[in-house]
């Protein structure tokens, strides 16, 4: 019987490595919030984990051109495993979403779609967005442009701000050591709600490491939870209830 079942599920193929720490953190993740009742209930990934993508941060056209043939091959590869559909939490790589898809035929969930679409369903109240995610991403505006199209405004951390932020996301990336790094970011997302923020975005999946719903007054999204909490849906063929207060 639960051969049968199992022929049912999709495999989940994972573009993981950026970074190592926050993929695992997302694979945790769809472990402790898929509904089980045995085992293989379980949502099956293969992930191809690969930390020698080149920064994000830095996307001249060569640099920019080699991640897009990097993750495009990635994708291709965990396609031709056998994958059903692809995620990637990697919330600045979405810049290169477009040429990925182009180069599958699977579908292919997008982490800053998912995460606007779960704040204009379950938090319509809300209309001050503030967004935490790395400068690249800001610069990208994807985040902006999808809270535009569900009529939310946001702020953005101001320059001093934004750099402390850089630093605890690649203190997480580089040195994988989080000691007092929840306090820190926490005053980062203070400092948005100060400014009118009445929900959170983090918007990169290293922040959800060291910033958590109970640090904050104000709702906060994790990209990478709801990132994670799709993949089950889709590859289990389920809606899973959430449980925001």
């Amino acid at each position: 019987m639960a051969k049968e079942e199992n022929k049912n599920k999709l495999i989940a193929g994972v573009l993981g490595g950026m970074g190592p720490l926050a993929t695992v953190d997302f694979m945790s993740m769809v472990t402790e919030f898929c509904p089980i009742e045995k085992e293989e209930d379980h949502v099956r990934l293969v992930v191809d984990q690969n930390p020698h993508i080149p920064s994000r941060q830095i996307m001249t056209p060569e640099i920019s051109t080699k991640i897009a043939s990097t993750l495009s091959e990635s994708a291709v590869n965990l396609e031709n495993i056998g994958a059903n559909f692809l995620v990637m939490p990697c919330n600045t790589a979405h810049k290169f979403y477009d040429l990925i898809s182009d180069a599958i035929e699977i579908p292919f969930l997008h982490i800053v779609d998912e995460t606007v679409s779960e704040i204009s369903n379950y938090f319509s109240d809300k209309k001050t967005v503030g967004i935490l995610a790395t400068t690249a991403c800001l610069r990208s505006e994807i985040y902006q442009a999808g809270l535009k199209k569900n009529d939310k405004d946001f702020i953005l951390p101001d320059k001093e701000n934004q750099e402390e932020c850089m630093r605890i996301i690649f203190s997480i990336k580089d040195e994988g050591d989080l000691t007092g790094l929840s306090q820190s970011m926490e005053k980062v997302a203070e400092s948005l709600i100060k400014n009118g923020a009445d929900i959170i975005i983090a918007g990169c999946t290293e922040i959800p490491l060291v910033l958590k719903q109970e640090d904050l007054s104000v709702p906060v999204i994790s990209s990478t939870k709801i990132l994670a909490i799709r993949t089950i849906e889709q590859a289990n063929i389920i809606n899973i209830a959430r449980d925001y207060k």
